[in-house]
C-alpha cells in the first residue's frame, strides 16, 4: 500500500488533470442528455401537428404527450439501460417514482436519469477524492485516503436524494402556501356559476403568476380532463403528486360530492372555512412556540453580554483596588 501511496503522490498532477477532465465529460454528457431537446423536424415526423407546435411552448409544464419524450433522443440512449438501474421491488419503485413527481420530474426518463446520476456521482467524487487527497498532506496515512474515498461515495450516491427531497419540500410549501386563495378562487368559481372542470381551467390560469407550482397542478388536472380523463383519477392524480394533506382532503371532499350528488359549492364553503380556522389554529401554535425558540438565543446571546456590562465596572473597581492595596 505504501508503494501506491508513492506512485500516486508522484504523479499527482496527471490523477488531479485526468480526474478534473473524467467528472467535466461525465456532468457535460448528463447536462446534454437532460436538457437536449428532440429535433423539431423528428417531432413534425413523430405525428404531431403545426398548430400543436405553435400552441405548445417549451416551458409547458402540462404536456400530457409521453410518447413525444419516449421517442426523443434521450429516453431511446437511457432505455437499454433502464432495467439495470431500476429496482426490481415494484412498491420502491412506485415510492421513489411518486415522489420523482412530486419533486416536479414527470417524464419517464426522469427515474431513470435519477439511478444514473446516483451512479455517477458514486463513482466520479471518489475518484476526484482520491486525486486530491494526495495534494493535501504527505503524510496522509492510507486509511485516510480510503475513509475520504468512501466517504465522497457516499456523498455521491445520497446527494441526489438530498437534492429531490429538498425540492419536494420547496414545492409542497408553495403548494400549502398559495392553496388557501387557490381554494376560495375555486370557489368564487363554482358560485359564480362555472361547472367544476371550467373553474379548474380558470383557478390554473389565474393563480400561476402568484403560485406558479400551485397553478401548474390546477393546469395539468384540466389537461387530463381535456384528455378524457375521469374527474376521480385526475384529482387523485393531483393528490399524489403533490402529497400534503390539505389537497388530499380537497380531493376527497370533491370525489364524494360528485358521487352523492351533493352541492360542490357549499362543500367548497365548508372547507374553505374549515381552511381558515386550520391556518389561525397553525399561527396560533407558531406564536405560542416563539418564548420557547427564543430561549436559547436569549441564554446564549444576549445574557452573556447583560452579565459583562452590568459586572464589567464592579470588577474594574475591585481590580483597582486590590492593586493598590497590595
Amino acid at each position: 500500500m505504501s508503494n501506491l501511496l508513492n506512485i500516486l503522490q508522484q504523479n499527482t498532477d496527471l490523477l488531479v488533470m485526468g480526474g478534473v477532465f473524467f467528472s467535466v465529460v461525465i456532468f457535460v454528457m448528463a447536462g446534454v442528455m437532460a436538457f437536449r431537446d428532440r429535433d423539431p423536424i423528428k417531432r413534425r415526423l413523430a405525428g404531431d401537428s403545426a398548430e400543436g407546435e405553435a400552441q405548445k411552448t417549451d416551458d409547458d409544464p402540462v404536456s400530457l404527450r409521453r410518447d413525444e419524450e419516449e421517442q426523443s433522443g434521450v429516453a431511446h440512449a437511457l432505455k437499454p439501460i433502464a432495467p439495470h438501474l431500476l429496482p426490481s421491488d415494484q412498491q420502491e419503485l412506485s415510492a421513489i417514482r411518486r415522489r420523482m413527481m412530486q419533486a416536479g420530474y414527470y417524464k419517464p426518463s426522469a427515474l431513470t436519469k435519477y439511478y444514473l446520476l446516483r451512479l455517477i456521482l458514486a463513482v466520479v467524487l471518489p475518484a476526484i477524492a482520491l486525486a486530491i487527497t494526495p495534494l493535501l498532506s504527505t503524510k496522509m496515512s492510507w486509511e485516510t485516503v480510503a475513509l475520504a474515498v468512501a466517504l465522497s461515495g457516499i456523498i455521491g450516491m445520497y446527494l441526489p436524494t438530498v437534492w429531490v427531497s429538498r425540492r419536494v419540500e420547496n414545492r409542497q410549501q408553495q403548494c400549502r402556501d398559495g392553496f388557501p386563495d387557490g381554494l376560495d378562487m375555486l370557489l368564487v368559481s363554482v358560485e359564480a356559476g362555472l361547472g367544476l372542470d371550467a373553474a379548474i381551467n380558470r383557478v390554473g390560469a389565474e393563480i400561476g403568476s402568484a403560485y406558479p407550482v400551485l397553478g401548474e397542478h390546477f393546469q395539468r388536472v384540466g389537461a387530463e380532463l381535456r384528455a378524457g380523463q375521469s374527474r376521480e383519477g385526475a384529482l387523485r392524480s393531483m393528490s399524489d403528486q403533490i402529497g400534503i394533506e390539505e389537497v388530499g382532503s380537497l380531493v376527497t371532499l370533491l370525489i364524494q360530492s360528485d358521487m352523492l350528488g351533493t352541492s360542490i359549492a357549499a362543500a367548497l364553503r365548508v372547507h374553505a372555512d374549515d381552511m381558515r380556522i386550520k391556518r389561525l389554529l397553525k399561527a396560533e401554535e407558531k406564536a405560542h412556540m416563539l418564548p420557547v425558540k427564543m430561549t436559547v438565543p436569549l441564554i446564549l446571546g444576549i445574557l452573556p453580554p447583560l452579565v459583562i456590562v452590568i459586572l464589567a465596572p464592579a470588577l474594574i473597581r475591585f481590580m483597582r483596588v486590590s492593586g493598590g492595596s497590595g
